[in-house]
């Protein structure tokens, strides 16, 4: 509800909490009537599907999503899905900072041909840490868009400790306090072992908190710099 009155496109994703097929696609369909009908947002565009660390699809089960939302919703609001996730067999650890799985090219043409169908744009997630090469192997396979957020939100929080050097503790206990590190990391992971590892895996979650603004250095210059030169190099 909030969201959308701020945002331009939201992700509706329900399935890591609803992994059964028919329940998430209840829930996406109920999500974006909410938001089209009751909140009375026509102008609002969505994303659909999820990635495969959430839940895995087939690219029929993302035909059928595509077929169900096209039938259950006003037509105008189906026409405002803008992206389709689709999948190719790889993941992200963002604790190791690497990319995980196998990519399957032919997994990944087989989602792209229900998106052209639907004519609905193509957006891989967990596309971190990939090579150039990688990035070019999908794009030219028909890939519309790919998501490296992490990525980029883990290169702000190196430039955050390379700013604060050993005065991390600060930092470190509002990562620590937040958790979001916990789903990144083994059950042998002692924390206050892997101070500067927990940050990298987490710091990027935390960047709106008040405490973190009260101790954030003013380096954003040096950021956007950093920023800069690896859309630079993907380029």
């Amino acid at each position: 509800m909030y969201d959308s009155k701020y945002l331009d496109i939201i992700h509706i994703d329900p399935w890591k909490h609803y992994q059964n097929f028919d329940d998430g696609l209840q829930e996406t369909i109920d999500y974006i009537n909410f938001i089209y009908l009751i909140l009375d947002n026509k102008e609002i565009k969505f994303e659909v599907g999820t990635e495969e660390s959430i839940r895995r699809f087939e690219s029929f089960e993302l035909e059928k999503l595509l077929f169900e939302l096209e039938k259950g919703l006003h037509p105008e609001a189906f026409q405002n899905i803008e992206y389709a996730v689709v999948q190719s067999g790889v993941g992200l650890d963002l604790g190791k900072q690497t990319n995980t799985g196998t990519f399957n090219p032919k997994r990944l043409e087989s989602f792209l041909n229900v998106c052209k169908k639907y004519d609905i744009k193509s957006k891989e997630h967990n596309g971190d840490y990939l090579s150039n090469k990688d990035y070019k192997d999908r794009f030219d396979l028909g890939l519309d868009s790919i998501n490296i957020a992490s990525e980029f939100g883990q290169l702000e929080t190196l430039c955050y400790l390379d700013e604060m050097g050993d005065n991390i503790e600060d930092y470190y206990q509002i990562c620590y306090d937040s958790k979001r590190w916990e789903k990144w990391v083994d059950k042998d992971f002692v924390p206050s072992d892997n101070k500067k590892e927990l940050i990298k895996i987490c710091g990027h979650y935390v960047f709106s908190d008040e405490e973190f603004l009260s101790i954030k250095p003013d380096i954003d210059i040096k950021i956007k710099n950093v920023i800069k030169d690896k859309l630079r190099e993907l380029v």
